[in-house]
């Protein structure tokens, strides 16, 4: 049974771990690094075990008593245990006439029990016999039965030895008392538990397998489950992790050609848009210096006009008093021609309009002609790498799933009469566990009475035990050497009865105990040498069945031609209780690799093939283009417009000067006339009427003029030489980068061409090696928790440990144990018997004493019979018993 069950376990584990479907919370914990490692979640703990794992021998005494039993069993058949007997049984070819007629050969293992039975039984024949001679002999009043003891002088040390021979005995007849007794606690003990040890065995067998079930359930549902489900999203997502990789590997040698083209782009328009804003700020200054001349021009005259007016009032006309000597007007006039360069060279002007009127048109052409959408359709295709993927891939990705969903159908039907049989052995494993308890619980009603017999067999022992202490010590505490035997008082004659009670008792019950001791020594003793002792020892396999070539008719290894048809297979009882011992797999325990190949029931190349993959090797380098013939024309025009050629230089130099010939500031103007107030005022002189407020008044004026009217003239010019700047930056940027970009354009173009099939190729085989790598973690952590973890066979070991336990050594041990102690108290019975009532003699009130006074017989005073004549040949009259 044991064997089925191990083997639906590893055929259920074998089918059901290729299973998929998704993925269940109580593999949650299972984990995948960047490099497609998968950290596996430990296997439910399941169940505890009940049973207990080690034998107790129990508490002193009764190691001492097992080992007892050993030596003794050891001692009366040394001999080694006819191995080639059970062998030839077991290759069918034993005949009872080889061992009746090699009998001599196993003399060694055998006459020691025979022996001992035929001694056994002699006793149960000889000792009854003797027994009632002795008790004949003792109440016929003559003979052996006389009250008389012959006087000596050593009897004083007779008694003496006696007494210590017979405490000697009492105490070691006490002591088989005392083992009686703990062994039948032992018994007692044991027995009540012998039926909860077993069912606790058979119940952690059910545990095994509800253990093994729900393991096998998390590896064959839960991670195989994930397993599939990680694949199919690895399959499902091929954009993600086909495509990205693919266009991650591209952007290097891509990424600068499309940034190239969409920053040619930007600078296209953005030169088209600098060269639009330069010819309105150009317009808008032009138009401004021009008021700022007319204004320039008013605020000269009104100095003029008020150095006239000074001048002829008498203020400013002495020698040094004159203002335009100090702050001379002549250079407020402003000299710059910002107007549009004529086209027909007839006129002032510097401003090439016209030219950068047909530079804006060519630019706006290329603008318009969606340059930059050109560009940036180039940079989705690009980035859409991974949807391009997705779709083309979608047929081959379609085709491996199904070939997933097929093997999933393929299977699925394998795995649920598989666990049914789980759950049938578990249902099995209960009903015995119940049947057990019934047929234990007869054992327990009934050892009740063992238990009466056995202590009431101590009990007489113990009797014994207590009639040789009371006699001993009343004789021994109340016989007075100087009396006669006619004058022992009553003490010590009640000792010498109770001596011959023991003895009496001894005679009846002797041959009780030896008639258990007989019939318990001949089931127990052999059973122990020939059954339990070789498999305790495991001799019995290591002798038979687990040697090669030993059976006969079975070549090679027994266990493995049995269960595997292949004697070569090195399968043996040690090895596999040596494995459940140490709680290994049963897959590893009983060698089912040779029943149930893992590896080719795990080969996914069975129903996935490889090649499959090679369909998802798309051809795409022509979906993608870079650089197309629209975008390499718009920028050929851009080039061809060539911005860099507008005339600014001598527009540039008349930015350059300055907007006043004075300067563009003022302020130094304001602050001459201000000395030349000072100056004035200074030397004494007096300025007639107003003057001298009207020119501190034209100081601010003019202070004013340069913060209103010339600072803001000065960052207009300021900004139209920053756009200027700019657009002649941006037209020579486009004669200079257009070359390189349309190069950069069409080597990316031809980079695609030539290397992205065989880069998506290249991705593909990576992405086939992390799908496969998957499998093979998954087939190798499968291999692993089969051969390792799943369905770990303590249980079994413990079974049988259990079971060998119970039987050999619990209850054999127990059982053996009571014709030791039978057979220990038999043994000083029959001397207590012998030296009780020679002590008694000692220790009895005799009818007669032995008293010769020079050959006269005197009579005892106690009775008037003469004591019997004495005789040579009288031998029993005569003899001191």
């Amino acid at each position: 049974m044991v064997s089925k069950m191990v083997t639906s376990v590893v055929l259920v584990v074998v089918i059901a771990t290729l299973m998929s479907g998704h993925i269940a919370e109580s593999a949650s914990q299972n984990s995948v690094d960047a490099n497609g490692t998968i950290t596996w979640k430990d296997l439910p703990t399941g169940g505890s075990y009940d049973s207990p794992m080690t034998y107790d021998e129990g508490e002193s005494p009764l190691p001492t008593i097992w080992s007892m039993i050993d030596t003794w069993i050891k001692t009366i058949a040394p001999g080694e245990i006819p191995y080639d007997i059970i062998t030839d049984a077991l290759g069918g070819n034993f005949a009872i006439t080889d061992l009746t007629g090699n009998i001599m050969n196993y003399s060694d293992v055998l006459f020691g029990f025979a022996i001992c039975i035929a001694l056994g039984f002699l006793f149960l024949l000889i000792f009854p016999i003797v027994c009632i001679c002795l008790c004949a002999c003792r109440m016929c009043g003559k003979c052996g039965g006389k009250m008389y003891q012959k006087e000596s002088d050593s009897k004083s040390c007779k008694r003496w030895v006696f007494i210590m021979i017979l405490a000697l005995i009492t105490g070691l007849l006490s002591g088989g008392c005392a083992c009686t007794y703990f062994v039948n606690t032992r018994q007692a003990t044991e027995f009540p538990e012998l039926g909860n040890n077993l069912v606790a065995s058979f119940s952690d067998i059910t545990t095994f397998v509800n253990n093994t079930a729900e393991e096998i359930l998390f590896v064959a549902v839960n991670q195989t489950n994930w397993m599939f489900d990680l694949i199919g999203d690895e399959i499902d997502n091929v954009g993600d992790t086909i495509g990205l990789p693919v266009r991650e590997t591209l952007r290097p040698y891509i990424d600068p050609a499309l940034d190239a083209i969409i920053d040619m782009a930007d600078t296209i328009k953005d030169t088209r848009d600098g060269l639009d804003t330069l010819n309105t700020q150009a317009t808008y200054l032009d138009s401004n210096y021009t008021d700022f001349i007319a204004l320039l021009s008013g605020l000269k005259q009104d100095i003029e006009d008020m150095y006239a007016d000074c001048a002829t009032a008498g203020g400013c006309s002495a020698a040094g008093n004159d203002p335009q000597s100090t702050a001379n007007t002549t250079m407020l006039v402003g000299s710059r021609d910002f107007s549009d360069y004529p086209v027909n060279l007839v006129g002032p002007g510097y401003y090439p309009r016209a030219i950068v009127d047909v530079k804006i048109s060519g630019l706006t052409s290329v603008v318009d002609n969606n340059l930059e959408g050109e560009a940036q359709k180039g940079r989705n295709e690009f980035e859409d790498i991974p949807e391009l993927v997705q779709n083309e891939t979608n047929a081959a990705a379609g085709d491996i799933t199904s070939n997933f969903d097929n093997f999933n159908d393929e299977i699925e039907s394998g795995l649920d009469p598989m666990i049914n049989n789980l759950n049938t052995l578990s249902s099995q494993t209960v009903s015995l566990e119940d049947s057990l308890l019934d047929y234990t619980s007869y054992l327990d009603d009934y050892d009740a009475y063992r238990g009466y017999f056995v202590i009431g067999l101590a009990c007489v022992a113990l009797v014994v035990v207590v009639l040789n202490t009371l006699g001993i010590l009343l004789g021994f505490f109340s016989c007075d050497a100087d009396k006669t035997p006619s004058k022992r008082g009553t003490l010590s004659n009640l000792g010498g009865l109770l001596l011959m009670a023991s003895a009496g008792i001894s005679c009846i019950f002797a041959c009780l105990f030896m008639l258990l001791t007989t019939f318990t020594f001949t089931i127990g003793g052999p059973f122990d040498k020939f059954v339990c002792d070789p498999i305790l020892t495991r001799d019995i396999f290591t002798n038979t069945i687990d040697q090669p070539d030993l059976i006969p008719g079975s070549e090679g290894y027994f266990l493995g031609k049995t269960l595997y048809q292949n004697g070569n297979i090195s399968l043996t009882m040690t090895g596999i209780l040596d494995e459940c011992m140490d709680n290994n797999a049963a897959y590893t325990a009983f060698k089912l690799e040779n029943m149930v190949n893992i590896s080719s029931m795990l080969d996914i190349d069975g129903y996935v093939s490889r090649d499959q993959f090679n369909d998802m090797k798309v051809n795409i380098s022509d979906q993608i283009i870079i650089m197309s013939d629209d975008t390499a024309n718009n920028l050929a025009d851009a080039r061809d417009v060539n911005a860099a050629d507008i005339p600014f230089t001598e527009y540039e130099n008349e930015l350059d000067n300055d907007l006043v010939d004075f300067g563009e500031d003022l302020d130094d103007f304001a602050d001459d006339l201000q000395a030349f107030i000072t100056a004035h005022t200074g030397s004494g002189s007096v300025f007639p009427g107003s003057f001298e407020s009207n020119f501190t008044a034209m100081v601010q004026t003019i202070r004013d003029f340069q913060a209103l009217t010339v600072d803001p003239m000065v960052d207009l010019r300021d900004t139209v030489v920053s756009t200027l700047i700019t657009a002649q930056n941006d037209s020579i940027r486009i004669n200079v980068a257009v070359n390189t970009t349309l190069s950069a354009g069409e080597a990316a173009d031809i980079y695609i061409a030539n290397n992205l099939d065989a880069v998506v190729a290249s991705e593909v085989e990576d992405f086939q090696d992390t799908v496969f790598g998957y499998v093979d973690q998954f087939v190798a952590y499968v291999n692993d928790k089969i051969a390792n973890d799943i369905g770990k066979c303590r249980p079994f070991y413990n079974l049988l440990d259990n079971l060998f336990n119970t039987i050999c050594r619990s209850m054999l041990d127990a059982f053996n144990g009571i014709w030791l102690c039978c057979g220990w108290c038999v043994f000083f019975m029959i001397l207590s018997i012998i030296f009780s009532i020679k002590l008694a003699k000692f220790f009895r009130k005799m009818d007669y004493d032995d008293t010769h006074d020079d050959g006269v017989e005197m009579a005892s005073t106690s009775t008037q019979k003469k004591p019997p004549p004495y005789s040579a040949n009288n031998k029993i009259a005569n003899m001191d018993i």
